[in-house]
């Protein structure tokens, strides 16, 4: 009972973290069109409506609409359907309540937050028993990404959950072996295509593991070895393609039969993957998945491939549309607790050196391979590294492979003890101290949340999530009205900032921009008086790196306010 009373009372505070950071923060850049394009998927049962995007995960925020009720114009995007024009349209149809309506929605995230965290400690109280098991829920529950997209009405927390249920399944069902295990890995994997299309990539990463599993057991045998792969692996196959039959018929009826089997002639692929591979095969092909579901993907794999200026990224002062393969190391060892690389490599080690009958080639293959696979995949094969956010779904298997630092065969060293005991502190204490700026955090050794810029922008510190915030700033200092440079979707009347659009050379006024767009980043930016968008250009606002700042609101906005400034004074290095 006990036990369960840790169990239980970590998930509350998860939650309770959860929920008050996200009533201090605005409506980010992806909500202000994931949200709206998920209610009007469930009101249209239209997959065309941010069609980049799989159902499953967008949806589930928006089943809030049910209590919520909020207004929608769903006839205007029949013809056209066109995401930021239904996010701007649902923004203003709704703006009396707009912010109650996205903290029902992000109130949704929060329980697939909860649910990942479940599976965590189930999967490891399977694997090394309760201490394992907690250590790993706790390297969960305090991980500022995870309490930062866990709290929004985003995809990323839900592909996670998705995901890791996906090869939890899979474990049990090579642990299992049985006719349910088998249904059950197919389901899920079904599950996980419908929240995200780079959970593509799990068809490889199964098979990888089945047939790792077919060279290890025919390599324990000294006899007949051939004769043992050859069987394993007919074996293997016929039931990894039951579990892919599944998997599509999943995915069949999570966009509910919508255009399945549509002729290939049919398709306009975008990607050049999809026009080599579909170009081999007969134009009348009829294509057993969906139509929304092949072409969501297909541009996906053309965004993947980088080179247009609306993904441009951005590494430690540099833009670049191709990205960096180290990116993905850098944005880990600097947006995570400096005390989580550390368990990490001590739990590599401990992987490596230590062997035990609890610890099997199945588990090893299972938690290890997804994760070094997704790592791999994101840091070569796409070209638009924008956030940390896009390798959320590796942190939880590297979670739970660190509980096994907790088993008995190591605890047992009391040095080990002793390091496990600062390092947890350090970590929960880095959880408590950033609240509730879990988005823009970075850890003390790459400068801190204030010095984020100088390593990564866009999601990984500023989405627009700090216009709360700015207003707070504004009643504090008497600030009737302030020109401003937000970058974000969302408009900051809705918040009770009255505000005109901060000119591209500093004048006289109070200045509020926000750190993208001081660091170069190209956008949009809403004029609220004409009720447009504005072209952001590459450094648009240059001229306001030369300031000092007089505030910075929430790691994210900085506050200028400009007396008297003549030519020189700008152009002052």
């Amino acid at each position: 009972m006990l036990k369960k009373s840790f169990v239980f009372l970590m998930l509350i505070i998860f939650a309770l973290l959860c929920y008050f950071s996200q009533t201090s923060k605005s409506v980010t850049v992806d909500e202000f069109v994931h949200f709206p394009s998920g209610i009007y998927n469930l009101k249209t049962l239209d997959w065309r409506m941010d069609s980049a995007a799989p159902p499953l995960v967008k949806c589930f925020p928006a089943l809030s609409a049910i209590f919520t009720h909020p207004k929608m114009e769903t006839e205007l995007f029949h013809e056209s359907p066109n995401t930021w024009s239904l996010g701007y349209s649902f923004m203003y149809l709704n703006q009396d309540r707009y912010k109650s309506i996205f903290t029902y929605g992000r109130c949704m995230t929060i329980l697939l937050g909860l649910l990942l965290g479940i599976l965590i400690y189930r999967w490891g109280r399977e694997i090394y028993g309760y201490k394992g098991a907690l250590f790993a829920l706790l390297l969960y529950a305090f991980n500022p990404n995870i309490l930062a997209h866990s709290s929004l009405t985003t995809i990323d927390i839900g592909v996670s959950c998705m995901l890791f249920l996906s090869v939890y399944a899979l474990w049990k069902y090579l642990k299992i072996q049985n006719n349910l295990s088998i249904i059950m890995a197919g389901v899920t994997l079904g599950l996980a295509q419908l929240s995200k299309f780079t959970a593509v990539l799990l068809y490889p990463v199964y098979f990888l593991i089945l047939m790792s599993l077919c060279i290890t057991s025919a390599c324990k045998l000294k006899e007949e070895r051939l004769n043992i792969l050859k069987i394993n692996f007919i074996k293997y196959s016929k039931e990894f393609l039951v579990i892919i039959l599944i998997s599509v018929f999943i995915i069949n009826l999570g966009y509910l039969f919508s255009n399945s089997f549509k002729p290939l002639h049919e398709y306009n692929f975008s990607s050049s993957l999809f026009n080599n591979f579909f170009s081999l095969i007969w134009s009348g092909f009829p294509v057993p998945l969906p139509y929304d579901y092949l072409t969501g993907l297909d541009s996906q794999l053309a965004q993947s491939a980088g080179g247009h200026p609306f993904y441009v990224s951005y590494l430690m002062g540099e833009h670049s549309l191709s990205g960096w393969w180290y990116y993905y190391i850098i944005a880990f060892l600097v947006k995570n607790p400096v005390s989580l690389p550390i368990i990490l490599l001590l739990a590599v080690i401990v992987w490596l050196k230590v062997r035990t009958e609890k610890i099997d080639i199945i588990t090893s293959l299972c938690l290890w391979l997804p994760a070094i696979s997704y790592f791999i995949y994101f840091s070569f094969f796409t070209h638009t590294p924008i956030g940390i956010r896009y390798l959320l779904p590796v942190f939880p298997f590297l979670f739970l492979a660190s509980g096994y630092l907790l088993s008995e065969s190591i605890t047992k060293f009391k040095s080990m003890k002793y390091i496990l005991a600062f390092l947890t502190i350090s970590y929960v204490s880095s959880a408590f101290l950033a609240f509730p700026h879990y988005l823009s955090y970075f850890n003390i050794a790459s400068g801190g949340s204030e010095k984020g810029y100088r390593w990564l922008i866009e999601s990984n510190l500023d989405w627009g999530q700090d216009l709360p915030g700015l207003k707070k700033y504004l009643d504090k200092n008497n600030i009737k009205e302030v020109k401003l440079g937000y970058f974000g979707r969302v408009d900051p009347g809705i918040y009770g900032i009255s505000y005109s659009l901060a000119e591209r050379e500093p004048k006289e006024g109070i200045y509020a921009i926000s750190i993208n767009y001081l660091v170069g980043r190209p956008y949009y930016i809403l004029d609220n008086r004409a009720k447009e968008l504005k072209d952001v250009d590459l450094n648009y606002y240059n001229a306001y790196r030369r300031l000092d700042p007089s505030a910075i609101v929430g790691n994210t906005i900085y506050i200028f306010v400009v007396k008297k400034i003549t030519h020189n004074v700008v152009n002052a290095k």
